[in-house]
């Protein structure tokens, strides 16, 4: 399956909505609205657990690449090919 999306822009996307998630979280606990910081809840975890598993892979051999260091991973620890 070839991946459409590149990697970096992928991970920037995941950091991006996460930070927006945190902040949602936030309000929620300083406003006491609950269902507001339960949805940040499951925004996060759908933004750095699940969609990093299907979109952070190498577009060379496929492979899911670390999560840690996202950001600053240029070079796929597995083929050693560049990232886009």
């Amino acid at each position: 399956m070839k991946n459409r999306i590149p990697p970096r822009a992928a991970a920037l996307v995941c950091w991006i909505m996460s930070i927006f998630a945190f902040l949602l979280g936030a309000i929620g606990l300083i406003n006491r609205a609950m269902g507001t910081f339960y949805i940040a809840l499951i925004l996060i975890v759908i933004f750095m657990i699940v969609l990093p598993k299907i979109f952070w892979r190498c577009p060379h051999c496929g492979a899911t690449l670390p999560v840690n260091g996202m950001l600053r991973l240029k070079i796929c620890p597995y083929c050693s090919k560049p990232l886009l």
